[in-house]
């Protein structure tokens, strides 16, 4: 499959018994419905660590709307901001539901997840000890 947003051609990569697809020259991952949130939590998440663009970088990246790798959607894929994740935009194909991570943006919703859990568990210590 051909990269969304450069000419890179994409390389399968299996995490936690799910194979996705990423980008070597870009660093972007292509998540089939569904992967992106089986992937999240698992161990080897590292195989996926890709390094971050530069600010202008990922604006760049940001910019471009590519077709989707799957299946040629119905146009160019889609941006959506997660509530739980603002600032990252996942790419997503309207046709079969794909998404599409630029390069360093899972690492971004790696340490917000992170921190939202140590926030939470701080919350809940904090609650028990009143």
């Amino acid at each position: 499959m051909k990269c969304v947003k450069c000419s890179g051609e994409l390389e399968k990569v299996t995490v936690g018994g799910v194979e996705v697809d990423q980008c070597p020259k870009c660093s972007g991952i292509w998540f089939d419905f569904g992967e992106l949130q089986k992937i999240l939590g698992q161990p080897d998440l590292d195989r996926l660590k890709g390094s971050a663009p530069g600010a202008a970088a990922s604006a760049a990246q940001d910019a471009v709307r590519g077709h989707c790798p799957r299946c040629g959607g119905a146009g160019n894929m889609v941006p959506v901001t997660d509530l739980h994740h603002q600032g990252v935009h996942i790419d997503t194909c309207l046709v079969c539901y794909g998404q599409w991570l630029d390069g360093g943006e899972l690492e971004v919703l790696r340490k917000k997840g992170l921190f939202k859990s140590a926030a939470g568990f701080f919350r809940k210590l904090l609650k028990r000890k009143k």
